[in-house]
Formats: C-alpha cells, structure tokens, sequence
C-alpha cells in the first residue's frame, strides 16, 4: 500500500466491465467518458488520506483526472475479425440477422479476439510507460462479457507482465514506479432484462439467447473471497434494470470513481515469483496434458492391435478370434493403466507383447528376428503401420 499523494505520472488504471450481453456495459463505459468530458476545475491528483475520508480537496472526481480514457472494445474487435473472415472467403461482409447459433467463422474470430485485446491491452500499457507524450495518467476500460474470472485473471497477469518490464526503479520505490491500479465493474442487471434487451437489437449485434442463458448459468461475479480471486479486491455491483439510472450526477459513478481510487492505492505489483493460484494452474495444465497424451497413445495402439489382429487372419484365420481377444485384453489393461502395459508404449513394445501373448511364449526384445510366417507378417503390418502414421 502507498502512503503519500498519488504519483502523477506514470499511473494507469484498468478496469474491467463484467456482465452478460445487455447489462448495460456500455451504457457504463459512455457514462465514465462523459464524465471524463466535463470540464474539470484543477487536474490535481487527491492525497491517499482524502480518498480514505472519501473527500477530495478539490471536489473534483478521479475520473475527470486522468489525462486519457481508451476503451478496449471486444465487440469492435470482433466485428474487424469478422470483416476479415468474410473478406477472405469472398463473402458479404453485411451484418444479416441471427436466426440460428454462430458459424465457423464468427468462432474464430472470438477465439482470436482474446490474445488481440490482450495484446493491445500490453502495447498501451508499453507506450504510455515508454513515455509516449500522449497522457501521464491513462483509464484503460476494458468493455466485453468477462463472465469468468480466468478471463479477468488473465487482464490482470498482463498489467503484472508489464510492470516487470518497465520497472524503472528499486522495487521498495513505488513513488516513481509505473502504477497500475485494476478494478472491476460488475452489471448485476438480471437475465430476462438482459434477453429483453438483446431482442430488440439488429444483426450480429443479437446474440442467440441459448447463449446468453448458458453464460448467466456459469458467470463468476468479483468476490476476492473465493479461490484465485484474491486479485480482484476492488469491484462494484450495479443492477442496470433501468437505462436512466445512471446519469452523469448519479451515486453509481461515485462509487466507480471511489472504486478506481482506492485500487490506485493498492496497485499491482510486479509478478516476481508463482503464486499458489498459478502452481495449481500449472498443474492442472500438466494433467491435462498427459490426460491427452495418454488418449492418443491408446488410440495409436488401439489402430496398431487391430492392423496386428488382421496380420493374423491373413496368416491363420483359426487364430483370428484368438487375437482379436488379445487386443481387447491389451486395450482393457491399457486403458485401466496397468503397469505392465503402460510403462512402455512404443510401437515396437506392443507389438512385441502382442506376439508374446498369441505365441504363448516369452519373447525377447529381438522378436522381430524370429524366422515365423506369424512373425512376417506383423513385422510388414507393423511397418506400413509406422510409414503410413510416423514412428513415435
């Protein structure tokens, strides 16, 4: 926590908008920039202990102060993604209504459009530390759905990036530091207003309401009590049931401005080490990840048995049955992780083992070396199989 005045350069403030299509985001964001456009009587940044008595010296609010606002807007960018998708496939970029759920390319464009916002969040934050001349204090508003609290996490981790790469000073001096303070504006308007609201707009611009639904029954609204949400400390709720209830005078953008107050006195601080959150995160990344490993192991050996099964018919049909009931015996193991299967999963290793079994016998690593028409032909099998899939 600082103590003393605000610093007034080098601060940035990011706030993110959270809530369901319709909530009134954007009637948030006008609002703040309005407010922003007002002409202000001193652009003096109040002391930490007015923020704390909730006064300012000069009445004049936080918001007014900041020498710039830039709002991120992941709808406009996802309309640009989309330009580009029907522009490259040749098709009429003109917005038709929605009558069915989103295609392969609006998909893909809201995949991208994540890492595009968050790269434009980074570039920002990178000019304004730079010392680009446009602004000493910058409110960067982050206007899309944020229905999770990984998606705000990853907002957060960003601004935490940036600050290890622009420290201009010892970490025990923040007074001339880059700061970042980061809040969060929740629109807690219910659903059916919000589906109400979504009806009555044009084009793209109506989102499928099966949509909107399955995301009001999975939205993570800011509580910094609940695991990994210890980040979002400083966060408002509004029900914006009503269009006119915020207004340029209203109570609700004193308590935002209060809000972005208070999250400069705690600004972010570097990430210098992994956090617990993060720990667990990487875990669950690296179970994951063997989880898919495993699957397409066993579905390459699950492919291989039944090439070595048909090896068999070919050579033996009697034997058919026989090593179709090996493969599956194999496959039981396998998918169950027994030990004996699973510590070695080459191509050479379960072939091998399948021979072992349909032979009756021990058979040594140089299998492939018995003189045997059974033996022949899994070895041909086995190879069209590796040239065909690559050798693993």
């Amino acid at each position: 926590t600082m103590n003393g005045p605000l610093p007034e350069k080098l601060t940035a403030s990011v706030c993110c908008m959270v809530g369901l299509p319709g909530s009134g985001k954007s009637t948030v964001v006008k609002r703040i920039i309005d407010l922003h456009e007002q002409e202000c009587c001193t652009r003096t940044w109040p002391s930490c202990a007015d923020i704390k008595n909730d006064h300012h010296s000069n009445d004049a609010p936080v918001i007014k102060l900041f020498d710039k606002i830039l709002v991120i807007d992941y709808d406009s960018i996802t309309q640009q993604e989309l330009a580009s998708c029907n522009d490259k496939n040749g098709k009429d970029a003109n917005l038709e209504p929605r009558n069915t759920l989103f295609d392969s390319n609006e998909l893909d464009a809201w995949r991208k459009v994540r890492i595009i916002a968050l790269n434009n969040l980074k570039d920002v934050l990178s000019a304004h530390f730079a010392g680009d001349g446009s602004a000493s204090s910058l409110l960067i508003l982050m206007d899309d759905n944020f229905h999770l609290r990984s998606m705000r996490r990853d907002i957060y981790r960003s601004c935490q990036d940036i600050l290890a790469t622009t420290l201009l000073l010892p970490a025990n001096n923040y007074h001339s530091q880059p700061l970042i303070g980061f809040s969060t504006v929740y629109l807690s308007t219910p659903t059916e207003v919000c589906l109400q609201r979504n009806n009555s707009r044009n084009g793209k611009e109506r989102i499928p309401p099966e949509v909107i639904n399955r995301m009001a029954s999975v939205i993570e609204p800011p509580d910094e009590t609940k695991p990994y949400g210890s980040f979002e400390c400083f966060h408002i709720s509004i029900d914006n049931s009503k269009h006119n209830i915020i207004t340029k005078e209203s109570k609700i953008l004193h308590e935002i401005d209060k809000c972005l107050q208070k999250s400069l006195l705690s600004p972010i601080l570097p990430r210098d080490e992994i956090c617990p959150e993060e720990i667990f995160q990487l875990e669950q990344q690296r179970i994951r990840q063997r989880e898919e490993t495993l699957k397409c192991q066993v579905q390459r050996i699950d492919q291989l048995l039944r090439k070595l099964v048909g090896a068999v018919g070919r050579v033996d049909k009697k034997k058919s049955k026989e090593a179709n009931d090996t493969r599956k015996s194999m496959m039981e193991k396998i998918r169950k992780r027994d030990d004996s299967m699973i510590n070695d999963t080459s191509d050479d290793s379960v072939s091998r083992h399948f021979v072992c079994l349909i032979l009756g016998t021990e058979t040594s690593s140089k299998w492939h070396q018995l003189d045997n028409p059974l033996v022949r032909s899994i070895k041909d099998v086995l190879r069209e199989f590796q040239e065909d899939r690559g050798k693993v």
